[in-house]
C-alpha cells in the first residue's frame, strides 16, 4: 500500500524536463501514504519520471523498494495496492521460466505483465492501482482495480501526462500545471466516486475496473477492462448449499487477506460485518496451521467509542473480543475531545465532501491503529451492497412481494413507512395499521425493529401520503430543512461519466437492481474511498474480503431471497456464519456503525467552530453558495434547539474547509 506519482513530458521530446527536485516534491506530497521510504525513476530519453512512497507491508529489505525494473531494465512499475494471490501467481511464472529476486507482489504483477500482458488483470484476486512503463515500446500502461478500492487520477494536456494517487498531489505541481478548484463540481457536493470529474479542473478519476494506455503518439487508449455482469456464476438452486459455497469463499477471502509480513488489526463496529471477518480470521489461526505468509498473531481489534451517546457500540464489540480472544483497543470520543484540527485534517484528506457529518471517526480509529503497530486492518466493507445490509432494501422486497398483485396494500404501506420516518410521530398508530398486513418474511423482527428499518421514504413528491406525513412533520418540528440546491449560487457541474450497465435484464427483481446499483455506482464507492483516505492518512491499509471477486461475483448471482428473508437482512452470511459468531451478535438486527453523533456535536463545544465557520467572511461571501441565507437557517435552527436541522449546514462548512485546505497546501510548496 503505497502512493505513486508519474509524470510524462510528450510535447518536449528530446528535452530532459522531468526534473529530479519536481518529482521528489510530487512523490512527497504523498508521504502519508507511504511514510516507510521513497524512490523516484526518471528515464531522461523519454522525458518519464515515476515516484513512489512506500508501505513496507511484504518483503520489508529494500529488494522491496518502487519503482520496481523487470526484464533487464525493459519494464518498470509504481504500485499502490496488494495483489494476495501472488504466491500462487509466482509459482505459475516460475514453471513458465521466469526468475524473481524478491518476495514481493510488485515483482509478480510486472512479471506477469511481462509473460501475458493486460490479460493479466484477470489473473489477480486484490486491489490495487499501478502503472508499468514500457521502456522499449515507449508506452505506459495504468490500470486500476475491479471495485476501484484503491485510487487513481490523470491529468492530460496535450503535452504533459500526470497521474497520481491523491488529489492534493497535483497540488505539489503547482509550478507546472497551477492547478484550480473546480467550483461547479464543488456546488455538486458530489458524495461517490464513480464518477469522472473531480473537484480539480482538468483532473479525471481512471473509474473503476478501467486501464489507460498512452504512448508517444500523445493518443489515449482508456476502457474497461471488468464488469461483474459479465463474471456471473452459475450457484446451487437450494439454500443450504448456497450457504456452504459462500462460508468456503468467504473463508479463503479472508485467509489470503491474512498474508502479511506486518501485525494486522481490525476496526470492529461490533456489527455482523466486522465481526464475521474477526471470527473467521480467529477460527483460521485456531485450526489452520502452515499458512502461506500469513500472520499468527492474534489480531488488535480496534473499537471507537462515542462515549455517553447513542452511538456507541462498545457492548457489542466486547462480546466479539471475548468470543476470539484479539487484543482490544477502545478510543474513547465524546465531543470535549473532538478537536478543529482534527475535522480539518480529515476533511483535507478525505478529498470530499460528506454529506451531513463529519468523517471523523475512521480517521481517529487508524489513527489509533498506527500509534499501536498496526500497519494493515481486515475489514467488513461491501457486504451491505452485495447481500442486502441498509433499510431501503427492505422496501425494494416488500415491492417486489406486494406491489405486483396488490397496489393499493402498496400504497398504504407506503404511507406508514413514510410515518416511521419520522418515528417520533405516530409509534402506536402505526404499529396497530402495521399489524393488518402480511408482508411475509422478509420483514426484520421484533415487531419494534421492523419498523424503523420500514421508514424509509420511497414517494414521490406528489402523493397524498407524502403530503400527509410532511404536514405531520412541519407541524411537530416546525418546518423542514431547505433544499440544498436553494443554497446554491452556481448551477452544479455534470460529475457522471458514463450511464451505468443495463442490469434490467439480468436482474427482474428490485432488490438486486438497487444492490447492483449501489455497490458498482452508489453508495459503495464513495465508502472505498473515504476509508481508504481516512486509513491512508496515518499509513494503514485496509483490507475487505467482502471485495474478494469471487464472492462478490458469486453473490451477485443469488437470488435475492438468498439475501434478506426467514426475517433477515444478510440471510446467507448469518447462515453461514452459524457455529463461527457469537448466537446473539449473529441474529443481532440493529447496527449503528460509525457515524457521528452530529445532532449532538452541534450543541457541544464545536458550536462555537461552527459558528465562527458559518460566520467567516469566505464563508458569507462564497460564489458557490449562499452564505447569508445558510447563516441565517443556522440561527433559527439554534433558536428551535433543531440540532437535526442544524446538521443540514456541514457540509457547506466542510466545502469552505476542503477549499481553504487545498489552497494552504499549495502555497505551503512553492
Amino acid at each position: 500500500m503505497c502512493g505513486i506519482v508519474g509524470i510524462w513530458e510528450l510535447g518536449n521530446r528530446g528535452r530532459a524536463t522531468v526534473s529530479e527536485r519536481d518529482l521528489t516534491i510530487f512523490t512527497d506530497s504523498l508521504k502519508h501514504r507511504g511514510p516507510d521510504g521513497r524512490g523516484i525513476y526518471i528515464d531522461k530519453n523519454a522525458n518519464l519520471g515515476l515516484g513512489h512512497r512506500r508501505l513496507s507491508i511484504f518483503d520489508l529489505s529494500d529488494s522491496g523498494k518502487q519503482p520496481m525494473a523487470y526484464a533487464n531494465n525493459r519494464y518498470w512499475i509504481t504500485y499502490n495496492g496488494e495483489v494476495y494471490n501472488f504466491i500462487e501467481i509466482r509459482k505459475e511464472l516460475e514453471g513458465l521460466g521466469c526468475h524473481f529476486k524478491t518476495n514481493t507482489d510488485t515483482e509478480v504483477i510486472i512479471a506477469a505483465y511481462h509473460k501475458w500482458g493486460q490479460k493479466c488483470l484477470y489473473k489477480f484476486n486484490g486491489m490495487w492501482a499501478f502503472a508499468i512503463f514500457d521502456s522499449k515500446k515507449r508506452k505506459l500502461f495504468l490500470s486500476r482495480d475491479r471495485f476501484g478500492v484503491k485510487p487513481l487520477f490523470y491529468l492530460y494536456n496535450g503535452n504533459t501526462f500526470i497521474f497520481a494517487s491523491e488529489l492534493k498531489a497535483f497540488m505539489a505541481l503547482n509550478n507546472k500545471i497551477q492547478p484550480k478548484i473546480d467550483k461547479s463540481i464543488i456546488a455538486m457536493m458530489t458524495n461517490n466516486d464513480s464518477c469522472k470529474k473531480t473537484i480539480l479542473q482538468n483532473v479525471y478519476n481512471l473509474n473503476a475496473g478501467h486501464c489507460l494506455s498512452i504512448s508517444t503518439d500523445g493518443v489515449i487508449h482508456k476502457y474497461k477492462w471488468w464488469s461483474t455482469l459479465e463474471h456471473l456464476v452459475k450457484t446451487p438452486k437450494d439454500f443450504d448449499s448456497q450457504v456452504e459455497q459462500y462460508r468456503e469463499l468467504f473463508f479463503d477471502a479472508c485467509r489470503v487477506r491474512m498474508r502479511s509480513d506486518v501485525q494486522i488489526g481490525t476496526a470492529l463496529s461490533g456489527g455482523i460485518d466486522s465481526s464475521s471477518v474477526l471470527c473467521t480470521i480467529s477460527n483460521i489461526q485456531d485450526n489452520e496451521h502452515n499458512l502461506d505468509r500469513a500472520s499468527n498473531n492474534r489480531a488488535k481489534s480496534f473499537v471507537f467509542d462515542y462515549v455517553d451517546t447513542t452511538h456507541s457500540e462498545r457492548k457489542y464489540a466486547e462480546k466479539i473480543i471475548n468470543h476470539t480472544g484479539a487484543v482490544p483497543f477502545y478510543k474513547e470520543m465524546n465531543s470535549l475531545q473532538i478537536k478543529p484540527d482534527d475535522l480539518i485534517n480529515s476533511i483535507f484528506h478525505l478529498e470530499a465532501i460528506q454529506n451531513r457529518e463529519p468523517y471523523i471517526g475512521p480517521f481517529m480509529i487508524y489513527k489509533e491503529m498506527r500509534d499501536n503497530g498496526v500497519f494493515v486492518s481486515i475489514d467488513g466493507h461491501g457486504a451491505d451492497e452485495s447481500i442486502t445490509g441498509y433499510h431501503d432494501y427492505i422496501q425494494y422486497g416488500l415491492k417486489d412481494n406486494i406491489w405486483p398483485w396488490n397496489k393499493a396494500r402498496w400504497d398504504d404501506l407506503q404511507l406508514i413507512n413514510n410515518s416511521l420516518y419520522s418515528q417520533d410521530l405516530v409509534p402506536e398508530a402505526v404499529v396497530q395499521h402495521l399489524s393488518r398486513f402480511d408482508v411475509g418474511n422478509l420483514l426484520l423482527s421484533p415487531l419494534k425493529y421492523n419498523l424503523r428499518r420500514l421508514g424509509m421514504n420511497l414517494l414521490h413528491s406528489n402523493s397524498n401520503a407524502y403530503n400527509f406525513v410532511r404536514k405531520i412533520y412541519r407541524k411537530k418540528r416546525g418546518g423542514e430543512p431547505k433544499n440544498p440546491e436553494e443554497w446554491l449560487l452556481i448551477k452544479p457541474g455534470d460529475v457522471i461519466s458514463s450511464k451505468p450497465e443495463i442490469f434490467t435484464s439480468k436482474y427482474s427483481d428490485h432488490v438486486n437492481r438497487k444492490l447492483y446499483y449501489d455497490f458498482h455506482y452508489g453508495c459503495l464507492t464513495k465508502i472505498l474511498r473515504n476509508f481508504d483516505r481516512q486509513s491512508m492518512a496515518h499509513g494503514v491499509e485496509v483490507r475487505s474480503p467482502f471485495l474478494d471477486h469471487r464472492l462478490v461475483s458469486y453473490s451477485f448471482s443469488l437470488p435475492s431471497i438468498a439475501k434478506q428473508g426467514g426475517g433477515y437482512t444478510k440471510r446467507i452470511l448469518r447462515e453461514s456464519m452459524k457455529n463461527i459468531l457469537p448466537e446473539n451478535i449473529r441474529t443481532r438486527t440493529s447496527k449503528i456503525g460509525f457515524s457521528s453523533p452530529i445532532e449532538e456535536w452541534y450543541n457541544s463545544p464545536l458550536k462555537e467552530f461552527i459558528v465562527d465557520s458559518i460566520n467567516s467572511k469566505e464563508f458569507i461571501e462564497s460564489d458557490i453558495w449562499n452564505g447569508p441565507i445558510i447563516k441565517g437557517y443556522l440561527e433559527k435552527a439554534y433558536e428551535r434547539k433543531n440540532y437535526k436541522g442544524a446538521s443540514n449546514t456541514w457540509k457547506y462548512i466542510q466545502a469552505m474547509l476542503l477549499i481553504r485546505s487545498f489552497d494552504s497546501f499549495s502555497k505551503s510548496l512553492k
